[in-house]
Formats: C-alpha cells, sequence, structure tokens
C-alpha cells in the first residue's frame, strides 16, 4: 500500500515538474502597448521568460512589427503554492520607429536611481518670503495713500528685494 502511494506521488510529482507552460494570448494594453503571461511547471523562470519573449517575438514578426520589451516581471515557483509566472509588456513598432533604438525595460524589483536638483524650503524661509510680501504690500498701500512718492516707493522695494535675496 506504501508503495503504490509512494509510487503515485512520484508520478504525480512528475508529471508536475514535466509539465509544458501554459500563456495568455497577447493582450492589448494600449497604442501599441501589448502584454503577453505564462506560467510553468517547477520552480525556476529561465521556461517562462523564454514563453514570453518568444510569443511576443512572433506576435511582431507576424505583423512586420517590432517588438520593444517595456517591463518583465517573472516570480519563481513555490512547492505547493504557485508555479512559475512572467508577465512582459512590450511595444509593436513599425520598422524604423526611433522608438526601438532606446528600450526602457524595467523588472518590477528593479532599483532606479532617479536624481534631480530640488529644492527644499525649510520654515524659516518661508516666512521670510511671507514677510517680504506682507512688506511690499504695506509699501504699496502706503504709495497708494500719497504718503510715499512714486520714488520713494522705487527706493524702499529695491532696499526690500535686495535684503530678501542676500537671506537667501
Amino acid at each position: 500500500m506504501i508503495h503504490r502511494m509512494l509510487s503515485f506521488f512520484f508520478v504525480l510529482a512528475a508529471l508536475f515538474l514535466l509539465g509544458g507552460c501554459v500563456s495568455s494570448d497577447v493582450i492589448s494594453t494600449g497604442p501599441d502597448t501589448y502584454m503577453v503571461t505564462a506560467s510553468g511547471a517547477g520552480f525556476g523562470t529561465a521556461g517562462v521568460r523564454e514563453k514570453v519573449y518568444k510569443k511576443a517575438n512572433e506576435y511582431c514578426s507576424e505583423r512586420g512589427l517590432v517588438m520593444v520589451p517595456v517591463s518583465f516581471n517573472a516570480r519563481p515557483g513555490e512547492l505547493g503554492r504557485s508555479a512559475p509566472n512572467a508577465d512582459l509588456v512590450f511595444r509593436a513598432l513599425k520598422p524604423g520607429d526611433p522608438a526601438i533604438g532606446r528600450p526602457n525595460l524595467s523588472e518590477a524589483d528593479q532599483k532606479i536611481d532617479v536624481s534631480q536638483n530640488v529644492r527644499v524650503t525649510t520654515r524659516d524661509e518661508t516666512r521670510k518670503d511671507k514677510d517680504l510680501y506682507a512688506e511690499l504690500v504695506k509699501l504699496d498701500d502706503l504709495r497708494k495713500r500719497g504718503i510715499l512718492s512714486d520714488k520713494e516707493f522705487e527706493a524702499e522695494k529695491t532696499k526690500l528685494l535686495q535684503q530678501g535675496s542676500l537671506n537667501k
């Protein structure tokens, strides 16, 4: 009895490990953008990776287009939980399209370093900007009331703006 159960288990395991990949049809996800998925047997992702790229290339080749990968995500199989699977998002472009020369493939877990000059304003700087604005409004009000002449207003405004730029 135990021998039979072990034999059945090994046959079942062999079928699971030797089974073929299953893949989806190519699905449109936007203008010139498509997705294909595949799941397989075992634990490694090489088989499903090959399957999705092959399916995408065949799809484009049949239509006289060039396949440009956009994103690829593969997950290995887990014993008793899930089979290995992969998703490929790609663009199908006409030969000669300039976008072909600059593929932008990114993997789901890939860290992308984005650096850019960013100016961070602290509360003190914000307060100074508000104070400067308030002072300019006061000066303008004094000019409108006739307390300051246009010439005096311009001179005081220039002083405030110079002080504001020196404090930054």
